[in-house]
Order: C-alpha cells, then sequence, then structure tokens
C-alpha cells in the first residue's frame, strides 16, 4: 500500500478550501450546523482541529452541484477518472446528441490547436502538457458524455454504458 503525506492530500483539500471560501463560510456553517468559527478553525491546515469526513460531507451536501463537482474533481483525477452527468433512458432527443457532437468538435478543435502550440518549437513543456492533458481528459468526458446519450436513446442503462 502506497503511504501518502500530508502534501499529497493538499489538491484535494484545496478544492474543499476553494468551495468553502466562496459558498460564504457564515451562511455554509449555518447549513452545516457549525459555528463560523468552528468552519474556519477546520479550513485551517495550520489549526489542531483538521477537517474531518463529515465536515466535506456537509460541506459537500451544502453547496450546489457545480461545487459540488469542483471537490470531487481532485478524487477523481488521483484515480485517472472523470465524471459524466448520466443520461436517462427516454429523456434524451436528437437535439441534445446533436449539441453533444458539437460541442465535442469545438472540444476537439481546441485540442488540435494546443497540439499545434505545444509541437512548433518542438519541445513540449510542463505548462502545455499539463494544458493538453486537461484538454485530452475534457474531450474524453464530452465524448463519455455523448456516447451515453446515444445509449440512453438506444434504452440501454447508463450503467452498462462501457
Amino acid at each position: 500500500m502506497e503511504i501518502h503525506t500530508v502534501r499529497d492530500m493538499d489538491s484535494f483539500l484545496d478544492a474543499v478550501h476553494g468551495v468553502a471560501f466562496d459558498s460564504h463560510p457564515k451562511q455554509l456553517a449555518d447549513r452545516i450546523g457549525i459555528s463560523q468559527r468552528a468552519l474556519y478553525r477546520r479550513l485551517d491546515e495550520n489549526d489542531s482541529m483538521p477537517l474531518r469526513l463529515t465536515d466535506f460531507v456537509g460541506i459537500f451536501w451544502n453547496v450546489d452541484e457545480a461545487k459540488q463537482l469542483r471537490m470531487l474533481e481532485p478524487f477523481l483525477d488521483y484515480l485517472g477518472m472523470t465524471a459524466i452527468k448520466r443520461s436517462e433512458i427516454g429523456k434524451v432527443e436528437r437535439g441534445d446528441v446533436f449539441a453533444s457532437m458539437l460541442q465535442a468538435q469545438q472540444e476537439n478543435g481546441r485540442l488540435a490547436a494546443l497540439m499545434q502550440a505545444a509541437i512548433a518549437d518542438g519541445v513540449v513543456d510542463d505548462q502545455e502538457a499539463e494544458q493538453l492533458i486537461r484538454q485530452s481528459s475534457e474531450l474524453k468526458r464530452q465524448h463519455d458524455e455523448m456516447m451515453g446519450q446515444l445509449m440512453a436513446m438506444r434504452g440501454v442503462a447508463p450503467a452498462a454504458v462501457q
């Protein structure tokens, strides 16, 4: 089993901290059921009372879907996965798939432009590599969403899409 350090946890905690501070800590603390002071202490990485799993879950359930995804992204990145919205059977129309196809084409164009810029000098630096990886992941996510929509139109349950 791999040993992880506190520094390894930074990307996970940074996402939670960002979401918490973007969600108005006083209001968020009220919704979670703790004092604002307690929330600030748990978000302070130097405090003796660190963020607990129950705090993470409380924050997760009390923010909007976009912020929930921000909290999950570092975990998915660590696992080498992306998340897509599930398409429900009978709820997907041709226009949805067409819109997804156009979005995928735009993402593909962005990836091609990044690749062209990255290889122009014959060397791909760390920043360019990171951009390429991020854009490639977005393109994969977009394709997976489109395939999920197509399978939903076919009448196949989302769990069956591979």
